[in-house]
C-alpha cells in the first residue's frame, strides 16, 4: 500500500470506536529501514485553532489491528500523545 493511500484512511480506536485522526508522518527504523510507527494528527479543537497548537499521537506498527478499505483500527490503550510538531 502506498503511504499516500494510508494517509487518507481514518484512524479509529477499536475498543471505543473513537475517531483518532489521520496519518501525517511515518517513523522509520534507521538500521532496518522498516516503518516502526505512524504519527497521527488529532482533529482540531476550537481552542487549538486559536493557539495554533497541533496535537499528534504516535501509533506503533504492531498496535495496528487491521487496515480496511476506509479505516485503520488500532489498540486504544497504546497511543502516545505529543504536543506541537
Amino acid at each position: 500500500m502506498k503511504f499516500s493511500v494510508a494517509q487518507q484512511k481514518e484512524i479509529i480506536e477499536a475498543g471505543s470506536g473513537r475517531f483518532i485522526g489521520y496519518i501525517i508522518d511515518a517513523e522509520i527504523c534507521e538500521k532496518s529501514g522498516m516503518i516502526i510507527g505512524f504519527v497521527v494528527s488529532e482533529p482540531k479543537k476550537f481552542y487549538h485553532i486559536l493557539n495554533g497548537e497541533e496535537t499528534t499521537r504516535k501509533i506503533a506498527i504492531e498496535d495496528i489491528l487491521t487496515v480496511g478499505k476506509d479505516v485503520i483500527l488500532v489498540k486504544g490503550s497504546v497511543l502516545t500523545q505529543f504536543h506541537g510538531q
